[in-house]
């Protein structure tokens, strides 16, 4: 509720004359609100008489068609029964109930329209009933009779309503005539619609409590009313009628207008009080109004002060955007988006937005085609200005959504230093490979053949400095390759040519090659063999999979002590095979297990235990695997973790479904 003092608030008094002219305004739209009030109430009488009368006619014409259609489920049973009764005149009756009892019996509980069944002859006289008291008995002068031995075939009629002799109910008659095949009256069949009848056919409608049904005859007598509101219903009344001609019946359906009316004026009344709660709410809103003006004003003052701030935050996100390192290309494809920063339009050598976009979407494929995610593309520019070389520049292009639209967010970072330091790096290791690598080859074979042909003749001196230095020459042979190695892996330029290779030939010749180095060490190699029909062929690169069985049997050998065993083997099932190298080593410490396969590891035991080694060879074996599609994994218990049965488990597992050879070699 509005308080007293509420209007006194208000900054703004208006004068006398304003006054008045809102008073009238206030009282001509009050005036026009009772108005329209009234007319839409007498709009709503008249619709909801006119609903009444519609419905109280459907009704009308719904409870027709239940009984016409009841009646004519009855008929073609009847006239069933009275095919199966009719081939043999009705000459005495205490046959009748031998013959066509039973059958007579079950039609009454079959056929839901009748309770009752009277067989009578040509003259009137009962044969049969359900009523045995009419058994005898001459119906000959009821109407119904005399009527239904005039009816053709698969027609019956039906009376006005009578006292029935045998159990003294009001029903109503209906009956058929009994013709023979070839049309000869036999008799006649009759039952009766009592009230029940009409009853259950009411209740499959919908009949609200004031509403009245009276089933009238041709007479004008009543066949039925519902009793439950045929006492009721004094003043006026809305009535509908529908007629059965076929029947001699006719359906009348009435309520109390009072009844009806209630429904309205509770209706009435209910949007009255909305009607009147929404009015008054209008008009102190507008009266409110009137003070909320200034506030509003002083709200656009605070919108423009907002405004401006915003354009100042605007142009500091231009300059920031202008002059990020890194050049900055966005668009969509619908050409509303077009958007470049200084240094994307110095790559791109334009000086505007329009134009540094349709450069860079000239050298990448349309947005569409681009995949989800981040994009990599390399582009090709022309030489900036005071430069000789041409600009290699790396596009990433990432797609987002913005307002349900798909657009292309580019960055621009020139790459020439790194390309320039990757060519670098390259000419590196072919110096490495030409300068470095050819010359040490033919100073270990110098060395050999030195150390073959004259080390019995060399003092002991000598001999241990040429041993010494094979050793080394050995050893920085095997850093020259694992660094050209990890060369080709990085480059993408490591070549795998897979053939059919055997899983216990390959381990067998592994350890042959392997054999005079752990002769050296007192190490003894052994190979756990395979049964024949479980010996699996892979597909495999047979060069590279000596190469890391080698490495792996070397480290096995390394850490073995002196009289050692190294095993190796396979594990087959039936989606994989598993090839293991098994030492008794010292093992590796936990603790060293996540850089184990990095390149240039530090060392993981103590000097007394760490053999010499590059630290590439692990990172070599891994890659390795990886590109044939395997997958290595250690299984270990180390000494310096407090495990007394020490060792240490290489597994390299290749999936058979997608590296088994299809036939053997």
């Amino acid at each position: 509720m509005v308080r007293s003092d509420y209007f006194l608030q208000t900054e703004y008094i208006p004068d006398k004359r304003s006054r008045w002219v809102f008073r009238l305004l206030m009282i001509a739209v009050t005036l026009i609100f009772i108005g329209g009030m009234v007319l839409l109430a007498l709009a709503d009488q008249r619709r909801t008489a006119a609903r009444a009368h519609q419905q109280l006619r459907h009704f009308a014409e719904l409870f027709e068609q239940s009984l016409e259609a009841s009646l004519a489920v009855a008929n073609l049973e009847m006239w069933s029964l009275i095919d199966d009764i009719s081939y043999l005149p009705f000459r005495y009756a205490d046959n009748i109930d031998a013959h066509y009892g039973r059958r007579l019996q079950r039609a009454v509980e079959e056929i839901e329209q009748v309770d009752s069944l009277v067989l009578l002859d040509n003259s009137g006289t009962v044969l049969w009933s359900t009523a045995a008291s009419l058994v005898g008995m001459n119906l000959g002068d009821r109407a119904y009779f005399q009527t239904a031995v005039t009816l053709a075939r698969d027609a019956f009629t039906v009376g006005v309503p009578i006292t029935s002799r045998g159990s003294g109910r009001r029903v109503t008659p209906i009956a058929w005539p009994v013709l023979s095949s070839s049309g000869e009256l036999r008799g006649v069949i009759a039952s009766s619609l009592g009230e029940d009848y009409y009853a259950s056919l009411l209740s499959l409608q919908e009949v609200a409590p004031d509403m009245r049904v009276r089933i009238v005859t041709a007479n004008g007598e009543t066949a039925f009313a519902n009793r439950q509101t045929a006492e009721g219903g004094s003043g006026a009344q809305m009535m509908a009628s529908r007629a059965l001609p076929g029947l001699g019946l006719e359906i009348h359906v009435s309520r109390d207008r009072a009844a009806v009316m209630r429904g309205y004026w509770e209706r009435t009344i209910a949007f009255g009080i909305i009607a009147l709660a929404l009015f008054f709410t209008v008009l102190m809103s507008a009266i409110r109004a009137r003070r909320h003006s200034v506030l509003l004003a002083e709200g656009l003052k605070r919108s423009e002060r907002d405004r401006l701030q915003i354009k100042s935050a605007q142009r500091e996100f231009d300059a920031i955007f202008e002059n990020v390192g890194d050049g900055i290309v966005i668009f969509d494809d619908t050409g509303t988006l077009r958007r470049s920063n200084l240094v994307a339009r110095r790559f791109l050598g334009a000086r505007d937005d329009d134009t540094a976009v349709r450069r860079l979407r000239d050298r990448i494929p349309p947005l569409p085609v681009i995949p989800e995610g981040t994009a990599t593309f390399r582009l090709d520019l022309p030489p900036g200005e005071g430069e000789d070389e041409r600009q290699a520049v790396q596009c990433r292009v990432k797609k987002l959504k913005l307002y349900g639209a798909e657009i292309a967010y580019c960055m621009l970072e020139d790459i020439s230093a790194q390309e320039r330091l990757a060519e670098a790096r390259m000419a590196f290791v072919t110096s490495v490979n030409h300068e470095l690598r050819t010359p040490l080859t033919s100073l270990s074979g110098a060395l050999d053949l030195l150390g073959d042909r004259f080390g019995d003749t060399l003092p002991q001196g000598a001999a241990k400095l040429v041993s010494m230095a094979s050793r080394n020459t050995e050893r920085l042979l095997v850093l020259v390759n694992d660094i050209l190695t990890l060369q080709a892996i990085d480059q993408q330029q490591l070549s795998i040519a897979r053939e059919p290779v055997r899983v216990g030939q390959a381990l067998t010749e592994a350890s042959a090659t392997n054999a005079g180095y752990g002769l050296s060490r007192d190490v003894t190699i052994r190979v756990n063999p395979l049964p024949d029909h479980e010996d699996p062929v892979l597909m495999l690169d047979p060069v590279r999979l000596q190469q890391i069985l080698a490495n792996l049997i070397s480290n096995a050998i390394k850490y073995s002590p002196p009289g050692g065993v190294v095993n190796l083997g396979a594990d087959v099932t039936d989606k994989a095979v598993s090839l293991y190298v098994t030492d008794t080593g010292p093992g590796i410490p936990q603790a060293a297990l996540d850089r184990l396969f990095d390149r240039f590891t530090k060392p993981i035991h103590g000097r007394d235990v760490q053999a010499s080694g590059t630290g590439l060879g692990l990172a070599i074996t891994r890659e390795l695997v990886q590109r044939q599609g395997g997958e290595i994994t250690i299984e270990t218990r180390a000494q310096a973790d407090g495990a007394c049965d020490s060792g240490t488990t290489f597994r390299i597992r290749f999936d058979r479904g997608t590296s088994e050879a299809e036939k053997d070699p």
